[in-house]
């Protein structure tokens, strides 16, 4: 069974690579879109037919495509001609096909299969990202060094690994307010931006899961202690954090010991609705009380944290006066 399914999923693999990058070759040439899930569904159904009519494993072929495309072929229609034409060849032509060289039919693909070669978005990815050009460049020569099967399981295995780099160094941003710009943006990519009184305002631009996150903790206690002693609140930008596991709740929680321990404490802002509900549907609120608040908005967070932060201050302000008085009265 296990060379059985090994040799079955690098047909799958084939097939369905094969079937992708021939409809979005001629879906981008042509200008329409296209599902990949129905598209992998009909290859399914199509394979299973196959099996069971003692076929051969099929795909889409970009060759073939081509060469549909170049006659004129727009419709399912082509290639019911198409079979037509091959049912006839069979029963009357092999004979005279056998003196055709098959150089005249390497060819024909390889012009067909130059016409889906577009060295113009190749350029493009030089310009745009050095990794993905590197990515595509290894991909295509590795074909032809060891293989279609192992160059394109070497190429996932690289767009694997640059995806995992990517979430799991994301940025981590300190917002503040500018000058005449409505909203917060990043102190990094605004000089004159400048940060809250109290109040930190932190964006995680990523899903907080297990592989980022001791980054994520680690970036949050640097962002703390550059705020300095006065900073009372940490309020995170909850709308790109589009997914969290259970080791990025632990961490959290963890942050919010650390914090709570210096006086400081945690506020989200964004997805109001959905953290709510989650935590009533986990029982989280029961299981693990917290202190934390959450705003449906930045701004919302801002102006109810500052009114806060007033009152305490006028509140500190009011008890330094009266024990002033008391103080004075003793005297």
């Amino acid at each position: 069974m296990k060379p059985l399914l090994g040799d079955a999923a690098s047909i799958a693999l084939i097939s369905f690579t094969s079937l992708m990058l021939t409809a979005r070759s001629f879906a981008a040439k042509n200008g329409y879109d296209i599902d990949a899930d129905r598209d992998l569904a009909a290859l399914g159904v199509a394979n299973i037919t196959a099996a069971l009519s003692q076929g051969f494993a099929v795909s889409g072929a970009d060759s073939r495509t081509a060469m549909n495309e170049d006659a004129g072929g727009r419709s399912q229609a082509a290639g019911l001609f198409a079979a037509a034409a091959i049912a006839l060849v069979l029963i009357f032509a092999t004979g005279p096909l056998r003196y055709v060289p098959q150089a005249a039919l390497a060819a024909a693909l390889v012009m067909a299969a130059y016409s889906l070669a577009n060295i113009s978005s190749v350029r493009s990815l030089w310009g745009e990202d050095k990794g993905e050009f590197a990515i595509s460049i290894i991909a295509t020569l590795g074909v032809v060094a060891v293989g279609s099967i192992d160059a394109i399981l070497f190429a996932v295995l690289l767009v694997l690994l640059r995806f995992l780099r990517i979430v799991a160094r994301p940025p981590c941003e300190v917002l503040g307010e500018v000058d005449g710009v409505p909203g917060f943006h990043s102190i990094e990519r605004h000089s004159d931006a400048h940060t809250l009184s109290g109040i930190c305002l932190l964006r995680f631009n990523s899903p907080l899961v297990f592989f980022n996150a001791a980054y994520f903790k680690r970036s949050v206690l640097e962002a703390v202690a550059s705020a300095g002693p006065q900073l009372r609140w940490l309020v995170f930008d909850a709308l790109p954090v589009t997914s969290h596991d259970v080791t990025g709740r632990y961490t959290l929680n963890e942050v919010e010991h650390e914090l709570a321990s210096r006086g400081i404490r945690i506020a989200f802002a964004g997805r109001e609705t959905e953290i709510t509900t989650w935590r009533r549907k986990k029982h989280f609120g029961e299981t693990h009380p917290s202190n934390v608040r959450v705003f449906p908005t930045l701004r919302w967070a801002v102006r109810a944290l500052q009114e806060e932060l007033a009152k305490d201050i006028q509140a500190a302000a009011g008890g330094c006066q009266r024990v002033r008085q008391t103080r004075e009265m003793g005297e």
